[in-house]
């Protein structure tokens, strides 16, 4: 018995199209493998940005330098405006750390834009925190005079969630946070777009 029976259609179509790569879309197709699951592990915390220097010179060592600008492109591709401090330093850590291996590098151009993105996201994050901070401090007020006779009829209120469910309702909140989001999200993908013309 054939034992491609045993495999799922996708699974069949995609042997038959593995089988019609020429040498170097094989090569190609294994060396995007490997640099996906070195990147995996750097990312999951499983390996530190020397391991993945010394895992990214030797593939540049062995497919070319061109691997080099492909794992670049795939990390900047990566950060995100919302994402932990500690995961953006991650991403810029071993942006610049990659850079040094190329020959000429533009490892001041790529540090400038980076701090750029950084200063971008505290700006994103202090905004609507000033934002948030204010609307709560005006709908604090009503919110606790409700509860107030709320009590006296003998109900019992939740200020602090009712406040911060009521702001996040607010049709005038939704609004200020999709152009705030727009805004960021935009200036962030000019940032990365530079980047990646530099890689």
């Amino acid at each position: 018995m054939n034992e491609d029976m045993n495999l799922s259609p996708i699974a069949r179509e995609r042997l038959a199209r593995i089988g019609q790569l020429s040498g170097d879309e094989q090569r190609r197709m294994q060396t995007k493998g490997q640099l996906e699951h070195v990147l995996s592990e750097y990312y999951m915390g499983s390996s530190d940005v020397e391991a993945l220097w010394q895992h990214l010179k030797s593939l540049a060592d062995s497919h070319g330098p061109a691997v080099l600008g492909d794992a670049q492109k795939s990390i900047v591709g990566t950060v995100r405006l919302q994402m932990n401090k500690d995961d953006f330093s991650k991403r810029k850590e071993s942006l610049l750390a990659l850079e040094t291996l190329k020959t000429p590098g533009k490892y001041s151009e790529i540090e400038m834009l980076l701090g750029s993105i950084e200063a971008l996201r505290q700006r994103y994050d202090e905004v609507w925190r000033q934002a948030y901070d204010q609307v709560r401090g005006q709908m604090e007020d009503k919110i606790r005079q409700s509860a107030e006779q709320a009590r006296q009829q003998g109900m019992l209120v939740d200020t602090e969630s009712t406040v911060d469910s009521s702001i996040k309702s607010s049709p005038e909140w939704q609004q200020f946070m999709a152009h705030h989001e727009a805004a960021g999200q935009q200036t962030l993908h000019d940032y990365v777009a530079r980047i990646t013309e530099l890689l």
